[in-house]
């Protein structure tokens, strides 16, 4: 039941990022004018509100991938558990 738990913990946190993401992106977005080089690398003349933005985004480019990866491998650990043989000794154990 823990594995469930964690999760679904990280899922939403997952979408949380992701969402917040999205946020930042529509931010960097309105402000793009202000002459950023990319969207994730402040311009000479860039505000610091634009910059901060930008660098969130670009941690956040790293964070969501991983995320989603430890979702995927508490999906396969969850799986395992679901093998007969665990099965079977998760119940001789209660």
């Amino acid at each position: 039941m823990a594995a469930t738990w964690i999760k679904t913990a990280v899922t939403a946190a997952g979408a949380a990022v992701t969402l917040y993401a999205a946020i930042l992106g529509k931010k960097v977005d309105e402000l793009a004018a202000e002459g950023a080089r990319g969207a994730t690398e402040p311009g000479a003349e860039t505000s610091a509100d634009l910059a901060k933005a930008q660098k969130q985004l670009k941690l956040l480019q790293w964070v969501i991938p991983g995320v989603a990866a430890t979702v995927i491998v508490l999906g396969a650990w969850h799986g395992e558990m679901q093998r007969p043989k665990n099965v079977k000794l998760g119940l001789l154990k209660d």
